[in-house]
């Protein structure tokens, strides 16, 4: 079986499978620049909406607890089924309530994404372990998929376009208790220019992407060309039995993972327990960076520079997920050394987004044009890298250690999300340790 091509059309309907991933923290996050201009939260709603999108991670919980006690009925395919089906309610019912608040509250947003996100953090450890039960070589597809569920709604959005507000002159009135007379002054205030066409239009698009990874999935489930590319059903559904995974474990135990000419050698030693747990590390810290920390910093370290530049960093950052998957396909970075060092070097460019965030709303350079250039290149180059390391550690974790590995490469991936959006939403609303401004007074 390890000898045979893999089939187009499966491979196809992997990466169609994939698209539904990560709509919400991907997708749904390149309309930020348009909505932050928008809605009543202004600066601090991608802080906000991180934490709003991380508490659906009950969903997993619930479904790792139903899981064990109902293993019969709670299975991978009923789980993709109900997310995807709650996915694409909360996305059809955004288009037409996204503006509605309470108590200057962006309530129906904020409870749609809720669902929408569900998707998200549930496919994290279900869309990953049924993939496990097709070859592997259907598994990069499936990646490639999940990157183009950001790549295709940044391409929505980069045309949509936006441009800076336009500042307008309005008089003010106000009463002085000092002279007991109305005082009359005059103050900048930005006017908001619409986009090419309307953010129902673009909830529109993420709509069809939902139900285009729905027919994919279950066509994968159904179709005999693809039930033909199944693992045999020891090395797929079997591996949720617990004796199984201890088998695995005491393997695991006794195997070590060497390198030779660039290649993953698996060999007897103690080591591979360790390493196994490292990886997992690796993928915690760049979930941390990518999915918890950084999203919700990022009109802080980018409005300060523009609209324009703000809008362009969260597309392209929103086209280096897939574009790491696809270079993935091509270069694979095996070493253990190599992507530890390429992890740090992605840390240490991600330290001046952290720091124009900290200086906002007067960050270095924020009225030339090479702070523009420098802090678009900054954040494309650290998402880019941390996403390649993503790609790499899943493709070694399930290599080598099979179904079970990919449950908790996606169960670290959404703690490591939900961790880092905890601590940015503490502190941006909480302690307010970032300030914003008018844009008509940077």
């Amino acid at each position: 079986m390890a000898n045979r091509r893999p089939k187009l059309r499966v491979q196809l309907l992997s990466a169609a499978f994939g698209l539904g991933s990560w709509i919400a923290m991907t997708g749904l996050w390149v309309e930020l620049p348009v909505l932050v201009q928008r809605l009543p939260e202004g600066w601090a709603l991608p802080s906000q909406l991180a934490l709003y999108l991380q508490v659906a991670n009950i969903g997993p919980i619930a479904y790792g607890f139903c899981h064990h006690w109902w293993p019969k009925y709670v299975t991978e395919e009923a789980a993709n089924h109900l997310q995807l089906a709650i996915g694409a309610l909360s996305t059809l019912l955004v288009i037409f309530m996204w503006t509605w608040t309470a108590s200057g509250i962006s309530f129906a947003f904020f409870l749609l994404s809720f669902g929408l996100s569900l998707v998200d953090c549930t496919s994290s450890v279900t869309f990953l372990p049924y993939m496990a039960n097709f070859r592997a070589c259907y598994l990069t597809p499936y990646l490639v998929g999940e990157g183009l569920s950001g790549l295709l709604p940044s391409l929505v959005a980069m045309a949509q376009g936006i441009e800076d507000p336009t500042c307008v002159n309005e008089t003010r009135i106000t009463f002085s208790a000092e002279t007991g007379q109305n005082v009359t002054f005059f103050e900048m205030i930005p006017h908001v220019n619409e986009p090419r066409f309307s953010p129902e239009w673009f909830f529109g698009f993420l709509l069809a992407l939902v139900i285009v990874s729905w027919l994919a999935f279950i066509a994968l489930d159904k179709m005999p060309l693809c039930q033909a590319e199944r693992v045999p059903s020891t090395e797929g559904n079997n591996s949720h039995d617990q004796a199984h995974e201890l088998e695995s474990l005491n393997e695991l135990q006794k195997n070590d993972v060497s390198f030779k000419n660039g290649d993953v050698i698996i060999r007897n030693a103690p080591h591979s327990h360790l390493l196994y747990y490292y990886l997992l590390f690796l993928q915690g810290w760049a979930s941390v960076a990518t999915f918890g920390i950084f999203p919700a910093l990022q009109s802080y370290s980018c409005l300060p520079y523009g609209d324009g530049p703000f809008h362009l960093t969260v597309t392209l950052c929103g086209v280096a997920y897939p574009a790491a998957c696809l270079f993935a396909m091509f270069v694979e970075m095996r070493r253990v050394s190599w992507i530890s060092w390429t992890s740090l070097a992605a840390t240490l460019i991600s330290l001046y987004a952290l720091v124009t965030a900290v200086l906002s709303p007067h960050p270095p350079l924020h009225h030339t044009l090479t702070g523009a250039i420098l802090i678009v290149v900054c954040w494309v180059t650290f998402m880019f890298t941390f996403s390649y390391i993503k790609t790499m550690v899943t493709i070694l974790l399930e290599e080598f250690w099979g179904h079970r590995a990919l449950f908790w490469c996606g169960a670290v991936t959404q703690a490591g999300a939900a961790a880092g959006a905890l601590l940015m939403f503490l502190l941006v609303n909480v302690f307010n340790l970032f300030e914003d401004e008018n844009m008509c007074l940077i």
